[in-house]
């Protein structure tokens, strides 16, 4: 998730929120924390580039399998009544709870979701908005730090998220949740073929 700042202390509705115009060329995109508007600036390149890759891979072994969907940047509400509502980097519903998915949203939690870190952000993705999903029975939470090349997973457990993975640069990722899957998180960004790539010689 990219940059973020609290906008007002005045209170808004879930009504009011989803009524804002949505403006794709606008350099900021907007979040709902019990009411109060958040502002995130929308992500780089390169964080939307290794969002989008990841999100590819889950989806075709999702869809190979019929598990259920999966979407990137769609808007969650998670609590109608106290205004709470994200849009995770990326989401995965499964079958079961495929009910949960209208109009374009999804109401409730997700089965996983994914948040790609910046450094202005992580504190708040791995702090207080990590607390909220698993308040709200989000199952799985992946978290991907760009900066170190590692993703860490958590499974839901009745006393707090259970650090299930750190995935560390050079390794690759299995998710539990998806055990057949291998993610090579260097291979998304583009790195290994970096490493790969003949040294030219010199004359």
């Amino acid at each position: 998730m990219a940059d973020v700042q609290v906008l007002t202390k005045r209170k808004m509705s879930l009504a009011e929120f989803l009524s804002l115009p949505e403006d794709d060329a606008s350099l900021v995109k907007y979040e709902l924390e019990f009411g109060e508007l958040v502002e995130v600036t929308r992500p780089t390149w390169e964080h939307n580039e290794l969002a989008h890759e990841l999100e590819h891979a889950i989806r075709q072994y999702v869809r190979s399998r019929g598990l259920g969907r999966v979407s990137g940047d769609i808007l969650v509400i998670l609590d109608e009544v106290k205004d709470l509502a994200y849009a995770p980097d990326i989401v995965f519903v499964a079958t079961e709870n495929l009910d949960r998915i209208r109009e374009g949203k999804v109401y409730g939690p997700p089965d996983l979701v994914v948040e790609v870190l910046s450094p202005t952000t992580m504190q708040r993705d791995v702090g207080k908005k990590k607390r909220i999903y698993h308040a709200y029975g989000v199952q799985w939470y992946w978290v991907v730090d760009m900066e170190r090349q590692v993703i860490e997973e958590y499974r839901w457990t009745p006393e707090g998220y259970l650090l299930t993975q750190v995935v560390l640069p050079d390794e690759t990722f299995r998710p539990k949740l998806f055990p057949e899957v291998e993610i090579s998180l260097r291979a998304l960004m583009g790195m290994e073929e970096e490493t790969k790539s003949p040294k030219k010689r010199r004359r």
